[in-house]
């Protein structure tokens, strides 16, 4: 059966059909500038969806039920070596006439499956009130040419282009790239006297504090719940000279309720030099193709502080951490080690949770500070 190519700017799930046709070579021009669009796949009927958009190196395929509803979809990136690798995969079980994904219904009676998948194959399995097998797809396909995407989308007929549509007004797509979590407001959260206002409507200022100093004896930070098995955590990456850093301290108080306050992150300072771009801290294994819309690679909290310790010293914590949480109190406070190092636990601006950790460069690249962000500020309305 010949399978028909409908380019396009997306899939309208209202509707469930084809939203903003655009001809061929503008897809074309778009796949070759790594801009986004979407191609449907039809037979008899529409099948599959397939969404591109190689900027963000992000390709993800969906399968259409009869009634033109979602109930499949993989997600690939494109990876080092011109390869397409499945990060995820899901599936819902719909009832007759129900919404796609069940919209207005508890989530609980949603029947779903859905695996993660790491560059290796290996996948990790989670379904709900599901019956019977899940997906059994290939993890690693080579990126196809233009318009051949046959195999990755399950329709390996001989693909047609349908004839270009006449034109029309311009749509904006349905649907978007995944962005993953970005640093925000960084510069303005460790400026003394900066005003927002939070989402609940909440006036904060900024007050900055000290928190010591840390001694980093190898250079190789550990940021992790304060708990005895810190050392099993992975130190960052980026490393820094053996040497004792200040460790500065971003509270915001609320302007109507002066008593309150939250730490709202906190910066290890490795240089005096001027901040001029932020990104990700990384530890060995991760990587910002793995990451989705929204997500970071964070320091999980569950005791409402976050430890900063270099990683030679964690495990001299291991015995005597837990009997140390009553005297962890206050914005900072720090711990001494049997070496003579040190660790400095902070409060988790809203308590626990997940919160990313940044890095700062300067303009010619080197490491200015590390960020423990929690997240307080960084959606939060600036005040002139």
């Amino acid at each position: 059966m010949t399978v028909e190519i409908v380019y396009c700017e997306g899939w309208d799930p209202e509707t469930r059909s084809v939203l903003g046709p655009l001809p061929e070579s503008a897809a074309r021009e778009r796949d070759a500038a790594g801009e986004q669009y979407a191609m449907v796949l039809s037979g008899d009927r529409p099948r599959v969806l397939v969404e591109v958009c190689w900027a963000a190196h992000h390709v993800a395929v969906w399968r259409l039920d009869e009634q033109g509803r979602r109930d499949r979809r993989l997600v690939f990136r494109r990876w080092p070596g011109d390869r397409l690798i499945l990060l995820k995969a899901e599936q819902w079980a719909y009832q007759p006439g129900s919404q796609e994904f069940h919209r207005g219904e508890p989530s609980w009676k949603v029947p779903f499956w859905r695996a993660s998948y790491e560059p290796d194959g290996a996948r990790t399995v989670s379904a709900g009130n599901w019956d019977g097998p899940g997906l059994e797809v290939s993890s690693v396909h080579p990126v196809p040419e233009f318009g051949q995407w046959g195999l990755v989308a399950g329709e390996p007929g001989p693909l047609v282009a349908r004839a270009d549509p006449p034109k029309s007004e311009p749509v904006d797509p349905p649907w978007e790239p995944p962005v993953p979590c970005r640093p925000r407001q960084l510069d303005e959260t460790f400026a003394k006297g900066a005003r927002f206002e939070l989402d609940d409507g909440s006036e904060v200022a900024v007050e900055l504090t000290g928190g010591g100093q840390l001694a980093l004896p190898t250079g190789r930070l550990i940021v992790a719940d304060p708990d005895p098995w810190m050392h099993e955590q992975k130190p960052f990456l980026e490393t820094v000279e053996p040497g004792a850093y200040p460790l500065q301290v971003s509270v915001i108080r609320f302007v109507d309720t002066p008593e309150h306050t939250r730490v709202a992150a906190c910066a290890l300072w490795v240089s005096d030099r001027p901040t001029a771009s932020w990104n990700n801290a990384w530890r060995d294994g991760e990587h910002p193709l793995l990451l989705g819309e929204g997500e970071f690679y964070g320091v999980g909290v569950d005791s409402g502080r976050v430890a900063l310790v270099d990683a030679s010293v964690a495990r001299e914590f291991e015995d005597t951490i837990e009997d140390a949480y009553p005297e962890m109190s206050g914005w900072a406070h720090e711990l001494a080690a049997p070496s003579g190092a040190n660790l400095i636990t902070v409060s988790a601006g809203w308590g626990d949770g997940a919160y990313p950790v940044w890095v700062g460069r300067d303009a010619d690249g080197e490491l200015t500070c590390f960020v423990v962000d929690f997240l307080v500020l960084a959606h939060a309305t600036p005040l002139d």
